[in-house]
């Protein structure tokens, strides 16, 4: 008796990648009618699923960065309770600036490798936790040590939500991408600002732990808006759709870390446009221990009077909108767009700092009124916003989107590696150069700088010419 032939085995499934693969690829037939690829991208999504999320990551940023300086009302609380000098308390904005220096340019790299949402909704819990444990410290020790902490895993928020912004919409095609890409560095510089008002306004009414309440609110506030958000990540989504292995993510980490050093050393423009920014926030924070020693000493300010004296900085800051309004819309009567048409804006930033600076320095004593001082905070906020707007956006429209967040991470670790360590000694400045000449110095170290965006108008189309880092920019937007 013949053996029947066994039937033949029936072929292992294709894995997922695979089969997704093979059915994008395959062409319809006569019969189908052609099928529709899905779509990857947040860009996709709704209007108002996207300005949700857009508004939601602003706001989040906005407290990440308000929970630095709305400390600065709550240092007379801590002096008094832990019997400790002035020195000593403001050390925990210290303590919080310098994970900023180091998380940024981590968590850009794990955030293109594991998705940006994972990260943010982590570091918002993670620093809801520590800022509640901060308010509840029965020691210094501990407020230290929380606020350190809390710096530390809050600071992915300061790059993987303008990640968030570029998933979601795409310059210059989609008009809100402009004003919210606006708004979010706006947002960063109020916060510097709006801190120290909002914390002598709570401390004096409440005590000083209530500066980490509010905090902790309204960081429960933006963690509960964006628990239930989707990933925004295109690659991270189709990845996970498909089913497609990771790659290296050591790999990544090491490029995060090396590449922004390396054009730091080669490229000529990154050098002296981080310097700018860098000593427009290193003035700011400095401020934070210049206002109470100033207007306590010259004036007999109260705690609350010194936490308004910041209002004239938010005002001329907000004026800075307009004005880039401006700027933007007689580029776009010049056709082509020239990123150093930027650059007439960025002098007269350059030029109101030191301004301001001045004012303030040989105005504050007695023999003025209060309010001469109070009011060059009005110019310097001016030219500190439009300096922190305008060099990251010249700098992203030469390099690109990824190669521009490069170049920011530098800008972020220079910025918060310097003026972190300001408030520790500005006193002692002021006490042993007197007033006049301890912000005079600030002053003078941004006069050598206004040349730069001159420098940049002139000789800006050479150097991009020559950067490597700009022909590959150029090769992946082709």
């Amino acid at each position: 008796m013949a053996l029947e032939p066994e039937p033949a085995a029936a072929p292992a499934p294709a894995p997922k990648a695979v089969q997704a693969k093979d059915e994008e690829a395959r062409p319809p037939t006569a019969n189908e009618q052609p099928k529709q690829l899905p779509e990857y991208s947040a860009r996709s999504w709704s209007m108002l699923a996207r300005m949700w999320v857009s508004w939601s990551s602003i706001a989040a940023f906005f407290v990440v960065s308000l929970a630095n300086s709305i400390y600065i009302g709550s240092i007379t609380g801590v002096m008094d309770e832990f019997d400790i000098g002035f020195t000593l308390a403001i050390s925990p904005v210290t303590f919080y600036s310098m994970g900023f220096a180091i998380g940024p340019m981590i968590t850009s790299a794990l955030s293109e490798e594991f998705g940006r949402a994972y990260i943010y909704k982590v570091s918002l819990l993670l620093t809801l936790v520590f800022t509640v444990v901060a308010g509840s410290a029965k020691n210094f020790a501990t407020l230290a040590v929380a606020r350190a902490i809390s710096g530390l895993v809050a600071s992915p928020c300061v790059s993987v939500f303008a990640g968030v912004l570029n998933d979601i919409w795409k310059m210059p095609e989609d008009k809100p991408a402009a004003p919210l890409f606006a708004l979010y560095g706006l947002f960063s510089v109020l916060a510097t600002e709006v801190g120290p008002i909002s914390g002598v306004s709570i401390v004096e009414d409440r005590n000083w732990r209530w500066s980490f309440w509010l905090t902790a609110m309204l960081l429960g506030a933006c963690w509960l808006a964006l628990l239930f958000v989707p990933e925004t990540y295109a690659p991270e989504i189709r990845r996970r759709a498909l089913g497609l292995p990771r790659t290296d993510w050591r790999r990544q980490l090491r490029v995060s870390f090396t590449r922004p050093l390396h054009m730091l050393f080669v490229e000529p423009v990154i050098l002296p446009t981080a310097a700018i920014v860098t000593i427009g926030q290193v003035v700011i924070f400095a401020f934070y221990a210049a206002y109470p020693i100033v207007l306590m000493e010259v004036y007999d300010f109260s705690n609350y009077s010194i936490g308004l004296a910041f209002l004239p900085l938010m005002v001329g800051s907000l004026f800075c909108l307009p004005i880039l309004s401006i700027v933007q819309k007689r580029r776009i009567k010049h056709l082509p767009l020239q990123p150093e048409q930027l650059m007439p804006a960025a002098f007269a930033a350059g030029v109101l700092m030191p301004v301001g600076l001045f004012w303030f320095a040989w105005t504050a004593r007695s023999s003025i009124h209060w309010i001469c001082p109070l009011l060059a905070g009005f110019p310097y906020g001016l030219g500190f916003a439009l300096s922190q707007l305008i060099y990251p956006l010249y700098k992203n429209e030469i390099y690109g989107a990824e190669l521009g967040a490069s170049a920011f991470a530098i800008d972020v670790a220079m910025r918060y590696t310097c003026s972190c360590v300001f408030p520790l000694f500005t006193a002692q400045m002021i006490h042993a150069m007197r007033v006049e000449w301890a912000i005079s110095l600030y002053a003078f170290v941004l006069v050598a700088l206004i040349p730069v965006p001159l420098w940049l108008s002139r000789f800006g189309p050479g150097l991009r010419a020559r950067s490597r880092y700009v022909a590959v920019a150029r090769e992946q937007r082709v």
